[in-house]
Order: structure tokens, then C-alpha cells, then sequence
């Protein structure tokens, strides 16, 4: 059978915030006000349709001086404190006395373990040693946890107290905390008693597992989305005498707008695999580096994706061409996509493109009434592919990242964030280059070995991006 914990505490100081975040579950509620959890409610933890623990949300104490009060007066009539714990529990089972109380005992006495949570922003009051010793007295394994909602911090007043009454104490900030700090909650809770190490030795490489599927699933969407908006062509037929001009603006649209679409989806599918089904987005912020932004918007060029000497140097490596121009326009019409700069970034005979240089039309004859097929696609900036997967990563490092318990909108922009991709590896870049290329060149129809290939790279940047959290995580 696997372990059972119940998470219980005062009211109002993070219960259900803990819950959903050890359980990855964005449906538990979570109010600023008192008294959200009314009753209790199981959270199984399921990995491969196997129940590997399950967290408990309890109410919080309401009475419980009085209840000890109780307790006390009982003392002498059972052998043991938790047979007294016991009765309190039958004698005012179904009655409005006591009712949060019992609520929150129920699966404790059937053998949960206990992980009481307290407000580390908040001062220590006198009124919590009646819960933590009503705790005692059910003689269940159990652990203190310290979540801080606030800023205020008494933190270290709260560890003197707690030390007297639980095994393990840790701080644990439910809605800042990443997976690395979750298994390392979850080692100390294999430490409260025989009966829940092995089956927590069995969760613990279970849920790494099960985040590394995950990560090497996104690297599949990542890299879907990467090699299809960079191989991504548009067509649109006119008759002969039609203006070439208004056609060329609204095919350019749509195809910009296809790539829009392309990237969003690819967004929600990340944001599924790490059980964000409530996510929402804060796109509106337009300040660096623009993540959040429009996928075409100028600064996302300029902040994301690799540098110009950066670009060249991979190429060169790699022994693809940045190409020498973008798509003449018919007729020398751009539709608004901007002028290729032409200057030549480092020494390596590579031209960079201006971040405003998107896509052009170009055009075909087409059928023996004179018809034109109007072309535009894939896109030439050899930047383009990079600010695409820096996007890309620093999403998913977000969300993959992001605590369940947080129900603000994740603002897809940040001042302290920085692009990912120029910090990879030179070969890395080196490699994805070459495909970046072989990807253009036979768009718009790409093998599937160039797909499994682009994969198999963002899969190793997601690796060692997963690396680098754990190594901050567990720094002092």
C-alpha cells in the first residue's frame, strides 16, 4: 500500500499551495482568505497509472486549545495518548463541535504520516503549541515545514519551537520551489519512518524518470516546431491581371501568422506535459528580452538567437551557408519585410540580415491562362531558427520550473532573463547550424532523419539546462 501524508496546520498558511505543488495538481484551490478547505480531499501522486504516494489537504485548526483542553481532560480514563486522541475523534464525530479538528485527525489516526505546515513571514504565537501537541499525541510520524508566504522572515523562531515537537524541520516555499528541492522534500520524508522508505525509494527514481520523459517529450515539440516553421512555405494563386501587391501583403500575413500559430501550439503542448492545464499568459509586457513578445517583433531579434559573429562562426564550422541574400520581391516590392543589410558580419563571407529582414514573395507562372502562384517561405534570416528555439527554451524552462501552487500569469518576459542558445556549447551550435541548413534547403518537405537529429540536439540542451538547475538549486 503506498504512504499516505496528511498536510495540516493553521488555517490560512499555505496547506493547499504545498499540496498542489507536491502533486503537480493546479485544481486545488488556492484563496488568500481563510478557510478555502472545508473538508478533506486525497492527491495521489501517479506515475505509469501507479499510485507512487498520496498528500492529503486537511482544514485547518480552528480550536485547538480547546480541543487540547479536551484532551487533557481525558487523560486519565485511556492508557495512551493516541487512544485518547482516539475518542475525541468518536465523541464528537458528526457534530458541529470540533468539526475542522476532526476533519483534519480522520487520516491521520488511520495511519497518514504528517507534514505540518506553518507561516515563516508571520511571528510564532503561543496558540500553536496546542497543535503541535495534539499532533504529538497521535503519535504519528511527522515533519514540520516552514513555508514562507511573505516577504517578513522569521524563520529561525519558528525552527527553535518546531525542533521541540517534529523529527525534521525544513523551510519550503511552495511556490517558488523546482523540482530538485521536491525530491529533496521527499528524502527527508523517507527519513520519518521505516514503513515509508521503500515505498519512497521507489517513488523518488520513478518521478526523475518520469521528469526526463518529460523533457526529452518536449525536446520532440521544441525541435516539430523549430524544423517546421524554418522549412514552412505558403502558396496563393492569382489570376493575371490581379495587383501583384495586395495579394503579396496578406499572403505575408498569413504566413507570419501560420508561424504565430505554430509556436502557441507548441507552447501548450510543453505546458501540458508538466500538468499546467490552468496556465495562462501575461504576453503584453514588451520589455526585454522579449520572449513575451511577437515572435517578429524587432527586439526579439535583437536580444535573442545567436550574435552575428557567433552566427558565422557556427556556420562556418559547420559548413553551411548563410544564404546570400533573401527572396527578391516582384518587382523589387519587399511588402514591408525590411532590406537586407549586407554587411558582412566577422570574416567569415556570411551576410547577417537585419532583425526587420523577415520573409518575401517571390512568384511563379503558372497554367496556360497566365495565372501567377504567389510563393513566400522558408524564412532566410539564418538567425530566425535561433530566436525561434531561444523562445522555445525559455518557456520551457519557465513552466518547467514553475510551481503549481502560483496562479499568477506567467509573464513571458522578464528584465533578469537572458537568451540560452548563445550559452550552448560550440559544437552544439555547430550542429544544430548544419541542420538548421539542411532543413531550409529541403523545405518544404524534411526527412525524418533531419527531425530525429534536430531532436536528439535540443534534447541535449534541455539535459544540460536541467543540469545547470539542479547544480543552483543545490548551491548554498
Amino acid at each position: 500500500m503506498s504512504p499516505v501524508f496528511a498536510v495540516v496546520g493553521h488555517v490560512n498558511k499555505g496547506k493547499s499551495s504545498i499540496v498542489s505543488t507536491l502533486t503537480e495538481d493546479d485544481s486545488v484551490r488556492i484563496e488568500k482568505g481563510p478557510g478555502t478547505t472545508r473538508v478533506c480531499r486525497d492527491f495521489p501522486i501517479v506515475v505509469d497509472g501507479r499510485t507512487l504516494f498520496s498528500l492529503v489537504d486537511t482544514p485547518g485548526f480552528e480550536q485547538a486549545r480547546a480541543a487540547l483542553d479536551w484532551l487533557q481532560q481525558h487523560e486519565e480514563m485511556h492508557p495512551t495518548h493516541r487512544e485518547v486522541v482516539q475518542a475525541f475523534l468518536e465523541a464528537h464525530r458528526g457534530s458541529d463541535a470540533f468539526s475542522e479538528e476532526c476533519q483534519l485527525l480522520g487520516p491521520v489516526m488511520a495511519g497518514a504520516g504528517i507534514l505540518y505546515v506553518v507561516d515563516g513571514s508571520l511571528p510564532f504565537r503561543r496558540q500553536y503549541r496546542a497543535e503541535m501537541e495534539i499532533l504529538r499525541w497521535t503519535g504519528q510520524p511527522r515533519m514540520a515545514l516552514i513555508n514562507q508566504i511573505s516577504e517578513r522572515d522569521h524563520i529561525e523562531t519558528w525552527r527553535v519551537e518546531l525542533d521541540q515537537h517534529f523529527s525534521i524541520v525544513r523551510t519550503f516555499d511552495a511556490h517558488r520551489v523546482g523540482f530538485p528541492e521536491r525530491i529533496r522534500l521527499l528524502r527527508g520524508m523517507r527519513e520519518l519512518s521505516e514503513q515509508f522508505r521503500a515505498p519512497l525509494d521507489e517513488a523518488i527514481p520513478a518521478l526523475i524518470q518520469e521528469r526526463r520523459r518529460r523533457r526529452h517529450e518536449a525536446a520532440r515539440v521544441i525541435a516539430g516546431l523549430v524544423s517546421g516553421a524554418a522549412s514552412f512555405i505558403l502558396k496563393d494563386t492569382i489570376s493575371r491581371g490581379d495587383a501583384i501587391e495586395p495579394h503579396g501583403d496578406a499572403l505575408q500575413r498569413r504566413f507570419h501568422d501560420a508561424l504565430r500559430r505554430l509556436e502557441d501550439e507548441a507552447r501548450r503542448a510543453v505546458e501540458g506535459l508538466y500538468l499546467h492545464s490552468k496556465l495562462m499568459r501575461d504576453e503584453t509586457v514588451l520589455e526585454a528580452p522579449t520572449w513575451g513578445m511577437d515572435l517578429f517583433a524587432r527586439e526579439s531579434f535583437k536580444m535573442l538567437g545567436l550574435r552575428p559573429g557567433q552566427l558565422v562562426v557556427a556556420s562556418t564550422a559547420a559548413g553551411a551557408t548563410i544564404g546570400g541574400g533573401l527572396d527578391a520581391a516582384v518587382g523589387g516590392a519587399s511588402f514591408g519585410t525590411g532590406l537586407v543589410l549586407g554587411a558582412l558580419a566577422g570574416g567569415g563571407g556570411a551576410a547577417y540580415y537585419s532583425a526587420h529582414n523577415l520573409a518575401s514573395v517571390r512568384t511563379m507562372w503558372s497554367g496556360f491562362r497566365g495565372d501567377r502562384v504567389l510563393v513566400i517561405g522558408p524564412h532566410r534570416n539564418p538567425n530566425f531558427p535561433w530566436v525561434l528555439l531561444d523562445r522555445a527554451l525559455l518557456h520551457w524552462s519557465t513552466v518547467s520550473a514553475r510551481a503549481h501552487a502560483r496562479r499568477d500569469p506567467v509573464i513571458l518576459d522578464s528584465k533578469d532573463r537572458q537568451g540560452i542558445v548563445s550559452r550552448l556549447s560550440d559544437d552544439l551550435r555547430r550542429s544544430m547550424t548544419k541542420v538548421f541548413a539542411s532543413i531550409r534547403k529541403k523545405a518544404p518537405r524534411v526527412q525524418p532523419d533531419l527531425n530525429d537529429q534536430l531532436q536528439a540536439l535540443v534534447r541535449d540542451a534541455l539535459d544540460q539546462l536541467a543540469l545547470e538547475e539542479e547544480r543552483v538549486s543545490s548551491s548554498p
